[in-house]
């Protein structure tokens, strides 16, 4: 027989058996992948907090002006200028309507429901179909005024196109919780 010299028995350097093997038996709730989800999103906070502040603060100020309508349709007819009066009075009562609407929508973001998003931008729609309405007739005017239809068929264009963009730029700052953080809406 043959003596170690060293007077140990030699040690293996690998380690043996069935790495992440499932333990046998059952395991209940614990044998479920385990499911990590991250904070919400501040970004619904912030802009749900900023559309209640525009659509309260400009609300109130667009329910003075609904007060002041008569007034101005008075002062354009002393102008010897015609203005559709029904016109006036309903765009009125449409952008309080749609101010006080952004701030409720602004209030359903700020608690991270989704439908405040879409509420915002049906709103927005329909305001952009007044604002729409309202450069054709205020091309009219500004033709009578200038006694130029060219003259006021530009500032008609010119008034539409504002009116696009203006809607573009606000769908797409009340579409933002959405693009930056959908799954932190409801």
């Amino acid at each position: 027989m043959e003596e170690n010299d060293e007077g140990a028995a030699p040690q293996e350097s690998t380690l043996s058996g069935t790495p992440n093997a499932a333990p046998g038996g059952d395991q209940g709730a614990y044998s479920q992948p385990a499911v990590m989800v991250g904070p919400k999103s501040s970004l619904p906070k912030v802009m749900g907090i900023l559309m209640m502040l525009y659509g309260a603060g400009m609300g109130l100020l667009s329910l003075l002006a609904l007060l002041v309508v008569g007034t101005t349709i008075d002062d354009y007819e002393l102008s010897g200028i015609s203005v559709n009066t029904p016109f006036m009075y309903a765009d009125a009562v449409v952008d309080v309507a749609f101010l006080f609407v952004v701030a409720y929508a602004g209030y359903q973001v700020f608690n991270y429901q989704k439908s405040g998003v879409m509420l915002a931008l049906y709103a927005i729609g329909v305001d952009l179909v007044m604002g729409l309405i309202g450069a054709l007739f205020m091309a009219d005017m500004m033709a009578e005024i200038a006694g130029d239809s060219a003259f006021g068929s530009a500032m008609g264009g010119i008034g539409a196109f504002f009116s696009v963009f203006c809607a573009a730029i606000c769908g797409l700052l009340v579409y933002l919780p959405v693009l930056a953080s959908a799954d932190s809406l409801e």
